[in-house]
């Protein structure tokens, strides 16, 4: 993982605030799935953002995915991350052509929609699905993760992620902040915290910049006014092999399997998040109609 990850809290304890340069899993994302341009930043800013707030909410075991649905052209976009960092995303429509808005820059908004949900589910062992819900305020990305996590964590917070786009369509730099007001915070520290976000250079600048996620960080907060609490990396969550894919493939009923063999001479399997294919023979499905009937005898 040679993406980096930081938490820390600021030195008057009024904060809590989490940074990451994504650019390393931004860019394989985006060259996996041959994403657009437009697709590029709306997957990376949607891999960010659940990466950010994953970090905020999971510990030891647990995970977390987040659908957006705002019911425009780019389709959902799906996102999985767990408590280590490793994360992996797709977009519906990853060849979504460019829309701009009336400045001529990629039009975020009108390519995710405003019509419909951000939907986050935390999964933790031995316990049953979280679901949580709220609706889109911008199609931004960063703004509907902070009203998310105020309506339904109820923790007030702000969300900021940028992907600048070189001008050959690949990924130059992606990264984010999420910060967290602690009880303790008083409405004079709110108050500066929301001027000294208005007043900083822009996050795409700052990155272009070559500013470290402390930097970023201290941007906000002044210089030494933060102290790290942990230092960790995030990257792609590694792509299932064809192995684990065949287990996958015991657990169905024996007519699908064996329909597989009659009617498609073999199956085939695609990743959605890696778009990876892998091949399987008609005598490879005997083999696994074979274990699941063994199973059942079990």
């Amino acid at each position: 993982m040679s993406d980096q990850f930081i938490k820390a809290i600021t030195k008057n304890k009024y904060f809590r605030a989490y940074a990451l340069n994504g650019t390393e899993f931004v860019k394989e994302a985006a060259t996996i799935h041959e994403t657009s341009r437009l697709a590029s930043v709306v997957l990376g800013r949607g891999m960010l953002a659940t990466a950010l707030t994953a970090q905020s909410v999971l510990k030891g075991e647990e995970r977390m995915s987040i659908q957006i649905n705002g019911r425009g052209p780019i389709g959902n976009v799906v996102v999985e991350v767990d408590a280590k960092g490793s994360i992996r995303g797709y977009v519906t429509n990853p060849k979504i052509e460019p829309i701009l808005d009336n400045d001529g820059r990629l039009d975020i908004p009108a390519a995710v929609g405003t019509n419909g949900f951000l939907q986050i589910t935390k999964f933790a062992p031995y316990s049953d699905p979280y679901i949580g819900q709220s609706q889109l305020v911008s199609g931004e990305i960063g703004d509907d993760f902070t009203y998310y996590l105020a309506q339904s964590e109820q923790i007030p917070s702000v969300v900021g992620v940028s992907v600048y786009m070189n001008a050959d369509d690949t990924v130059e730099v992606a990264g984010g902040f999420l910060v967290q007001a602690l009880p303790d915070a008083t409405d004079e520290a709110i108050n500066q915290l929301e001027m000294a976000l208005k007043n900083m250079p822009s996050l795409s600048d700052m990155l272009v910049d070559g500013y470290t996620p402390l930097a970023v960080l201290e941007a906000i907060f002044g210089q030494g006014e933060v102290d790290i609490i942990q230092v960790a990396g995030v990257g792609l969550a590694a792509e299932p092999t064809k192995e684990a894919y065949h287990k996958m493939l015991t657990t169905l009923p024996v007519k699908e399997v064996q329909a597989m063999i009659d009617e498609d001479d073999g199956a085939e399997v695609v990743g959605k998040f890696s778009g990876k294919r892998y091949f399987f023979t008609p005598d490879e499905l005997r083999e696994i109609i074979s274990e699941i009937n063994e199973n059942n005898a079990d």
